[in-house]
């Protein structure tokens, strides 16, 4: 989990849409830690290498976001990024931005599976 969100208010934001038992919320990356989206991405990925007890390769790692930064902190960090279309910004923005993959929504789970293949 990255969000430039405070943990509690990304617990929250998910809870209200039933994911919050889909989240280890405590290998996350949130707003209170950085400024920079690119570092809360290494600060999960080095959370969850410390869970695990082995690092994680950057390989191993997907953000789907649906902004530019978003795609722009995934490739700043080395990981792959899936755009999914679903706020203000388009498919053709997230793509320009850096973003592995795009979709119009989460909808289009062929794409998701054949990235995480």
């Amino acid at each position: 989990m990255v969000t430039g969100s405070i943990r509690a208010v990304a617990e929250t934001k998910l809870a209200v849409f039933g994911l919050a038992a889909c989240i280890r919320f405590p290998y996350g990356g949130y707003g209170e830690g950085h400024d920079d989206r690119a570092d809360l991405v290494r600060t999960a990925t080095a959370r969850t290498a410390d869970a695990l007890g082995h690092p994680v390769d950057t390989a191993d790692v997907l953000l789907i976001g649906d902004t530019p930064a978003d795609s722009a902190a995934a490739q700043a960090a080395g990981v792959a990024v899936l755009g999914v279309a679903t706020g203000r910004s388009t498919r053709d923005d997230l793509a320009k931005a850096g973003a592995t993959e795009t979709v119009p929504d989460l909808q289009h789970l062929g794409v998701l599976r054949r990235i995480l293949a």
